[in-house]
């Protein structure tokens, strides 16, 4: 309301210049754009998520861990979310526990996640798990009931034995590999 009041326009006119909305003239956009930035405006995303339906915010999957390999995976997904204007929420589970992608994805659908990421990296065997939201997993998949599933295999048995075989084609004697955890 105060944007539109400095402004000296409608709030519909603010709403279809913070939107990026059509039909507004590039002076009016300037105008509106200004006040915003003159006021500190910051969008209300619980307001905006009221009225949309949408969150705008994926949630990750990941094993509660300190190791390299989750950590990295779970900076590149929340730099590519940013990226795209949404927001990251991240839902940990503890190696061995055999609930805890479920009560991961129970945890992050309560909040309105708009899609799910599942770089867990070790299927626990657990049965159906049914969301209705789009999923992306990155590794071993359990077994999903989505709107869409889409698998990112990494191929790491492939992908290790061409870089062992170009080091022993180097010329190299020996070629060692510090492991993660066995079960991954």
């Amino acid at each position: 309301m105060d944007v539109a009041r400095l402004a000296g326009v409608s709030q519909k006119t603010v709403s279809r210049v913070l939107n990026d909305e059509p039909y507004v003239s590039p002076g009016l956009r300037r105008r509106v754009l200004d006040a915003a930035e003159e006021l500190g405006y910051r969008r209300n995303q619980a307001a905006r998520a009221l009225a949309s339906g949408r969150t705008r915010s994926i949630g990750v999957v990941t094993l509660g861990s300190a190791l390299y390999g989750p950590v990295s995976w779970l900076a590149g997904i929340e730099r590519a979310v940013r990226e795209m204007g949404y927001t990251l929420r991240v839902a940990a589970t503890i190696e061995g526990d055999p609930g805890g992608i479920a009560g991961a994805l129970a945890s992050l659908l309560d909040q309105g996640v708009d899609g799910v990421v599942i770089s867990e990296p070790i299927d626990e065997g657990v049965g159906l798990i049914s969301v209705d939201v789009p999923v992306l997993v990155l590794g071993a998949p359990p077994n999903f009931a989505a709107p869409q599933v889409v698998t990112a295999r990494v191929g790491a048995g492939r992908f290790a034995r061409a870089a062992t075989e170009h080091l022993l084609g180097l010329g190299h004697e020996t070629v060692h590999h510090l492991a993660g955890p066995q079960r991954w």
